[in-house]
């Protein structure tokens, strides 16, 4: 949590205004994300969506599994809010 706080994009960060992004990411079997686009991003143009993709370093999923193994390269929707 204290990474995310330090990533709230600074000018939004001084005006007190929180903000929200989506990101589209593949799951890679040693749990991290790679491969992430922002989707969306609100309010535009403040770099929430940057900020995500930066955040998007620090965050884990476990792999989907098919057949009892796990599956890489499932992409999943990732969002992360900034209150």
């Amino acid at each position: 949590m204290g990474e995310l706080r330090r990533l709230h994009p600074p000018a939004a960060f001084r005006q007190r205004i929180g903000g929200r992004a989506t990101l589209s990411c593949r799951i890679r079997l040693d749990t991290r994300l790679e491969g992430c686009r922002v989707v969306d991003e609100t309010p535009a143009g403040m770099g929430f969506g940057q900020a995500a993709l930066e955040a998007s370093a620090y965050f884990r999923f476990q792999p989907p599994t098919r057949d009892g193994a796990p599956v890489d390269g499932q992409e999943v929707p990732v969002a992360v809010l900034w209150p």
